[in-house]
């Protein structure tokens, strides 16, 4: 997260002070560091040049309705949270390396290989992280190789699993989990996102068994999960439950 701070500082001090201003009223620097991020994401065609003109105005209206934010001539907490997102860069990583799904009708048995938790706890790769969820330890931590490095990313990994057992419930058949926990280390392997929540075991990214992305997306969109990738033109829908407002954001 350094270099998005280090690089869009005007729109991290709005969205940790959740400050709101008129966008025509915002200071140069913070022009420059939105149409920034709007040319990297393709929305914004003009100069860099901190100027409010019509071709910003509207590339930051079209912005805030695709992340489903209305009063586009605000800037405010939630729409420079969303801009950073673009800055983070995500890339599409484990989604192309997928294992053969696990039936849910194995799941649940205390088997595979093992692991020790923080706390002392020792779990299996096909055992459940929350009773009647069908999302196994295994799944979540690659076949149990990839450890939580502390008691919360532990609780973390639990509580991700029960927004996962919310959006199966919705969806009603079985969805296969392409990346769960990424230590650190992995996550560079992979080229995950520096702020990647992956990293904190609060992310799952989602395949439908049935191919229906779009459906998926929608189910997750009115799910309780605060971070919402679009990453159904890859073949995965992302989700996370980090701390804060919602964001929505693109994979490549």
């Amino acid at each position: 997260m350094a270099t998005v701070l280090g690089k869009f500082t005007n729109l991290t001090k709005i969205k940790s002070t959740k400050t709101t201003i008129k966008l025509v009223e915002s200071d140069a620097n913070t022009i420059k560091e939105i149409q920034t991020l709007l040319k990297k994401n393709s929305l914004y065609t003009g100069e860099v040049d901190g100027i409010i003109g019509d071709l910003t105005q509207k590339a930051f209206a079209k912005f805030k309705e695709s992340v489903w934010l209305d009063s586009p001539e605000f800037l405010g907490a939630s729409a420079a949270a969303a801009l950073l997102e673009i800055a983070e860069d995500h890339q599409v990583s484990e989604q192309n390396d997928r294992s053969e799904p696990i039936p849910e009708s194995s799941k649940g048995s205390n088997t595979g290989r093992s692991m020790k938790l923080p706390n002392g706890t020792i779990v299996y790769e096909n055992q459940l992280i929350v009773t009647g969820i069908p999302f196994t330890w295994g799944e979540f931590t690659k076949g149990c190789t990839r450890v939580p490095e502390s008691n919360a990313i532990a609780n973390n990994i639990i509580k991700a699993a029960k927004g996962f057992g919310k959006i199966r419930d919705k969806y009603g058949t079985a969805i296969q989990i392409n990346s769960g926990y990424r230590p650190p280390a992995v996550n560079r392997e992979q080229n995950g996102a520096r702020n990647s929540q992956h990293i904190q075991g609060l992310a799952i990214d989602l395949s439908p068994l049935d191919g229906n992305l779009q459906r998926l997306f929608q189910v997750c969109r009115v799910s309780d999960c605060t971070g919402l990738g679009r990453g159904m033109h890859r073949g995965f829908v992302h989700c996370d439950w980090r701390p804060g407002d919602r964001v929505v954001f693109d994979y490549p």
